[in-house]
């Protein structure tokens, strides 16, 4: 990309590696600076992250870690009590003591600073570097991991540091409209200026590659595919989906849910998932994701029907969702009706939308798919477009470097 980039420090959990190792927010962050210049990125984060994820080639070059666990937490049942006290001094630590690596970063003179937090310790951080370093600062939400987080400390609290960077930041970017409606109603606040940013795709690393036609290439189980994380804000949804699956095949339906995560998440549910007869398709390298979802007959994305996590599904737009679009297979979100990634789809006119956990009614509704195999084909079509033209890579690239330069030139 030809122009002008400003220096940018990231403050961020999320290390720019494209493994999928780390946080499903890795390949996101990744996506979005693949075409940045590398030596105009600063990385400022844990150690902890840095070590578990390395950034990839070429941002391995600017790194700098900070140590946000001052004390280690206990792994037996005394930090059950303990790492409460623990995680509130550590707190306390990073708030008081001065930015480690100060110089080496005043020496990168950064134009604007990109604050990502996925957990407190970048939060934290974050308000630190944007009161010491006179550039303006982006903040960037992914989820609403802090709605519900109420943890103080001495010179401090959660809810405080989220106030202050909202405020003080020149602007913010949002994962969805949703979310940045939800942050600023709760903070009453308004933005200075705002960009929504959802995972990007690169098309171009998918052209050339056949799209399956659906008459001549798809036969036999109808297919139920999931990929990703199960997290518990994921689980319900994927687990009343699994057993509809399951109560079709005992009345002799010819159906199947296979799920493409990562062993700890199907260890966790192994019992359930197999007494389910859910097939177990391992985790797949994300290059090689596009074809093996092409695969399916639909596309799951599942957000919790539990009100304890409501505020993550009503404020959060999957990753997989643009990776799901990049398939040409039709996509059924299983969620409640608040939920943000129902939303999306109901915005875009790319998929279906069943916001049941009952699973009486997610049968009929798979049912009703099964008989019309080949007539969603004009939905998933219409979700291609739509990546297309408004997210793939260099499009939402382009944008949001425009908007980072637009914001570094109003210093």
């Amino acid at each position: 990309m030809i122009k002008d980039l400003p220096r940018i420090l990231l403050v961020s959990e999320v290390t720019l590696s494209f493994s999928k190792k780390g946080m499903s927010a890795n390949p996101t962050l990744f996506n979005l600076f693949e075409s940045y210049t590398a030596e105009k990125i600063m990385q400022f984060s844990p150690a902890s992250s840095l070590k578990y994820t390395p950034p990839s080639p070429p941002f391995e070059r600017q790194v700098i870690p900070f140590i946000s666990e001052f004390f280690p937490f206990l792994k037996n049942r005394l930090g059950t009590f303990i790492n409460p006290l623990i995680n509130l001094i550590n707190l306390q630590g990073l708030d008081l003591l001065s930015i480690p690596n100060k110089k080496r970063i005043e020496a990168f003179a950064p134009e604007i600073i990109l604050i990502c937090p996925i957990t407190p310790w970048c939060l934290v951080m974050g308000q630190k570097l944007n009161k010491y370093f006179d550039c303006p600062s982006l903040i960037y939400f992914m989820d609403d991991w802090i709605a519900v987080d109420k943890l103080r400390w001495f010179s401090g609290s959660i809810q405080k540091c989220a106030f202050n960077l909202l405020k003080n930041s020149a602007g913010w970017l949002m994962i969805s409209d949703k979310l940045k409606e939800e942050l600023s109603n709760r903070y009453q606040l308004l933005p200075k200026q705002s960009m929504i940013v959802h995972n990007p795709v690169d098309l171009s690393r998918l052209s050339g590659k056949k799209i399956p036609d659906r008459e001549t290439d798809r036969e036999g189980s109808f297919k139920v595919v999931y990929a990703g994380s199960i997290q518990v804000m994921h689980y319900d949804a994927v687990a009343a989906v699994a057993e509809a699956i399951f109560q079709l095949r005992c009345d002799g339906n010819d159906i199947e849910l296979v799920l493409h995560t990562a062993p700890e998440f199907w260890n966790l549910y192994k019992q359930k998932f197999q007494l389910w007869e859910v097939t177990y398709g391992s985790l797949i390298p994300y290059h090689e994701l596009n074809r093996y979802l092409q695969c399916a007959d639909l596309l799951l994305v599942a957000t919790s029907f539990l009100p304890e996590y409501a505020h993550m599904v009503r404020a959060s737009v999957l990753t997989k969702l643009t990776d799901y679009m990049a398939a040409m297979r039709p996509i059924i979100s299983c969620g409640p009706d608040y939920s943000a990634c129902n939303w999306f789809i109901k915005k875009w006119d790319c998929g279906l939308v069943c916001d049941t956990n009952q699973v009486s009614e997610i049968k009929a509704f798979l049912l009703t798919q099964m008989e019309n195999r080949y007539l969603n084909e004009k939905i998933a079509f219409n979700a291609f477009e739509v990546l297309k033209n408004n997210f793939d890579k260099s499009i939402v690239s382009s944008k949001l470097y425009d908007f980072i330069g637009d914001i570094a030139t109003k210093k």
